[in-house]
This record gives C-alpha cells, structure tokens and sequence, in this order.
C-alpha cells in the first residue's frame, strides 16, 4: 500500500484529502506544517502532496530539500497559478504541480501517474533521520531543519552511529570501539565525552539540555526523536 504523506495547513482540505486517499486504497500521514513533516520523513513515504504556504516555511525550500537528499516523488499542492511558480517548482524537483481548485478524482489520476512514473527507478532512501536532523549516508552530509551542519569526520562518524542505531543505547566502550581520530589513533574515554559535548552544541537546540543525543549514565549514548 503506497503511503502518502499530505503538508497542507488548511484542516478542511487536508481532512478531505486524507479520507479520499484512504478510499482509493492509500496509506496517509498528514502534517499541518514543515516541522511535523520532517519528523513523519523516516516512515517510509512513497509520495509527498506539497502545499507551498505553509506557516513556518517556504514549501519550495521543502520540495528542493526532498528532491536532492530523498528519493520521495512531489506533487505541488497551490493557489499559486503563475506560469512562474511551475516553472520554479518543477525546476528544483517537484514531479507535478497542482493547483487550487481541483476535481479529486483528477489529483488522485495524477498521484497514480506519478507513482508509476517513478517505481522502477526509484532508489533506496540513503537517509537517516532523527528529531529535525537529516545524515544523507550517500553524500556523507547532515542537514538541521534542511540547513546543512559542518562536522569533523570523528562527529560524523558518532552521529551516523547513534542514527543507524536510534532509540539503542550504543556503550562507550562499543563507541570507542568504532571511532578512530584522522591519525589512526584511538579515541580515548575522555576525548568520547568532549566528541559527544562538541556534537551536541552542533546539533541539539539547547546543547546543555539535550533531547536527542542522550546520555544514558552508567551505559553510553542513544539517539531519540523528540517533540519541538
């Protein structure tokens, strides 16, 4: 069953999306703005229904995010009718651009048309998501709220550990096993925590209070989605 994720802020619409792709046989998430969006990203969508004025983002900023670092085909759900705006959309990655008003049975023919168009060379999903951190494994790059992060490859490499291995508690001992500095050396005890404290003032909000990268005492670390 082809699951479709719809970003619409208007409740009336994306209730009565959801209820006539359900009847024709889809899976459906909805979000009501981007930042729910990113965190229904990792469970397996097949499709994004994109609306562009959302209320805490620009929908093109999305659509651009989705196209270059997922393989999520993406229809443009919009008021906007400028030739301009198509153009824009389809430029930066959109499969499709819809525009308000339309006949359901219509979007759901063009949903169909564009899963199809995509199934057979649709590549595996190389990314790793966690809160509203993005590890692109392909392209070795991370990404917070769609802006890219600059890490050390001893920062990359225990946050892509703690993202393969998300919501486990992974022990020091089983870190330090896996993380050697540029040199070759080994990553000792006390080098691990100043790693962990550097990577948290990267990507955590509030590095002192951290609900992503956590400590479990006594054990080790583990990576957790979190709420806000």
């Amino acid at each position: 069953m082809d699951k479709i994720l719809i970003v619409e802020d208007s409740m009336e619409l994306s209730d009565a999306l959801c209820r006539n792709l359900q009847d024709e046989g889809f899976s459906v998430s909805a979000a009501s703005c981007l930042a729910q969006a990113r965190k229904i990203l990792d469970s397996g969508i097949d499709l994004c229904l994109l609306d562009l004025n959302l209320p805490d983002g620009d929908g093109f900023t999305f659509c651009r995010y989705l196209s270059e670092n997922t393989a999520i085909p993406i229809i443009l759900l919009t008021v906007r009718d400028d030739a301009q705006d198509m153009v824009r959309g389809l430029s930066i990655g959109a499969d499709d651009y819809v525009t308000k008003p339309f006949r359901m049975d219509v979007l759901v023919s063009r949903i169909r048309a564009v899963l199809r168009r995509v199934r057979n060379r649709k590549p595996q999903d190389d990314n790793l998501y966690c809160g509203d951190v993005c590890i692109n494994k392909k392209a070795s790059k991370v990404y917070k709220k769609d802006c890219p992060v600059e890490l050390t490859p001893n920062e990359y490499q225990l946050l892509l550990l703690l993202l393969e291995h998300k919501n486990q508690t992974i022990t020091r001992e089983q870190i330090l096993e896996k993380l050697w500095d540029m040199d070759g050396n080994y990553v000792n005890d006390n080098t691990l925590t100043t790693l962990v404290k550097r990577l948290r003032q990267k990507v955590e909000d509030h590095p002192q209070m951290p609900k992503m990268l956590l400590t479990v005492r006594g054990f080790g670390y583990k990576a957790v989605d979190y709420e806000g």
